[in-house]
């Protein structure tokens, strides 16, 4: 996810590597830097928030993402903090404070204030371009009506079940591995792996909830280019292309890139923004990136069960840091278990694999 753009899609973002050193208040030493927050700690790190209750969920979110980053790098995740202001987003020198007081990885975060503003002026502005000509009186309540069916409270919690510990692991995985690296948002979408492990490892520190249906949505897809692969469209061919996807940049970059700069104008790089996208634009965006999210899920059940290796997301990543490629990593020596050694045999083992994890129904009878 880019640093100076926070996106949320509704209706379809110096400590050494291995370990967090002890503390005896994590959050005595956040609050030197946002002591106006209340906040909650775990061992692994620290919510700041504008109450304790949102802290402690906030907390409670992302510690379940750090017990799943150790099961898939078998690596204690970086100690971190989400900072969430109340009305606005915390400003990026706090940021800096915060990794500058022991906190390597900082997310900041938009409350459910915030994020219903957002979601507002994004409904209102694809509402305002259909119903140009209606009385604003009308527009004003179709805005509304959707505000209310996209910001209840069961669809938030539903939202922040994923995104926070996905966001959160985009940034352990690229703190972790390239600790000394900084974002270049011209190269990648997220950090200097390529794109679809950075992505990946944002996927697996997902909800089993978030990430089973994933899984799901992929298998509707294979469906549908299984019956008839000539009739597909590309997206869906796309889908089932894993050659592809080990060497693409992350589809939806350019998406939220050029919506970003007709809403609010060309982004500084010294900028820092919280700016949600719904409906219309969601739509947009989600047309390149969604099928991004779902190939990550089913690809990493596809490296494990070839590899028999639920960490070797970590062995890949070590591979990358010291500046291999995909193909020189399934050449080289390392064990891999039934893992193809080249990208054409890759590829045809993927296809063959696909047909057994998502088996054609049997057809009805007359």
């Amino acid at each position: 996810m880019s640093k100076s753009l926070f996106v949320v899609l509704m209706g379809s973002v110096a400590l050494a590597l291995g370990g967090n050193a002890p503390s005896p208040n994590l959050c005595q030493q956040a609050k030197t830097v946002l002591p106006q927050l209340a906040c909650a700690e775990s061992a692994n790190g620290v919510a700041l928030a504008g109450d304790t209750a949102r802290a402690q969920r906030l907390i409670e979110l992302a510690d379940a993402g750090v017990v799943r980053f150790k099961e898939y790098f078998g690596r204690q995740a970086l100690r971190y903090v989400i900072a969430e202001g109340p009305d606005a987003l915390v400003p990026p020198e706090s940021v800096g404070a915060l990794r500058r007081a022991g906190f390597p990885v900082v997310l900041p975060w938009i409350s459910p204030k915030v994020y219903r503003e957002q979601v507002e002026q994004s409904i209102r502005r694809g509402l305002t371009a259909r119903m140009t000509g209606r009385p604003q009186e009308e527009i004003d309540a179709a805005v509304q009506k959707t505000v209310e069916q996209q910001t209840n409270p069961e669809r938030l919690a539903r939202t922040e079940l994923a995104t926070v510990s996905h966001e959160l692991g985009h940034y352990w995985f690229w703190q972790g591995y390239w600790p000394k690296s900084t974002l270049s948002e011209e190269k990648h979408y997220g950090g200097p792996s390529p794109d679809w492990l950075d992505e990946m490892s944002a996927v697996l520190m997902e909800a089993p909830v978030s990430f089973n249906d994933r899984v799901k949505q992929f298998g509707q897809r294979y469906a549908t280019y299984r019956a008839d692969p000539q009739k597909a469209d590309e997206n869906t061919r796309l889908t089932v292309d894993l050659v592809n996807f080990l060497s693409e940049t992350h589809p939806a970059h350019q998406q939220v890139k050029l919506l970003s700069q007709q809403v609010s104008g060309d982004l500084k790089k010294d900028s820092f923004k919280a700016m949600v996208f719904t409906g219309e634009e969601a739509r947009k965006i989600a047309e390149g990136g969604a099928r991004f999210y779902l190939q990550s899920a089913v690809a990493s059940q596809y490296l494990i069960d070839r590899t028999g290796n639920r960490q070797i997301f970590a062995r890949i990543a070590e591979a990358f840091a010291r500046g291999e490629t995909i193909e020189q990593w399934l050449a080289n020596k390392e064990p891999k278990g039934k893992l193809p050694r080249d990208l054409k045999a890759l590829q045809a083992d993927w296809l063959s694999w696909l047909d057994q994890r998502f088996p054609a129904e049997p057809a009805k009878a007359a």
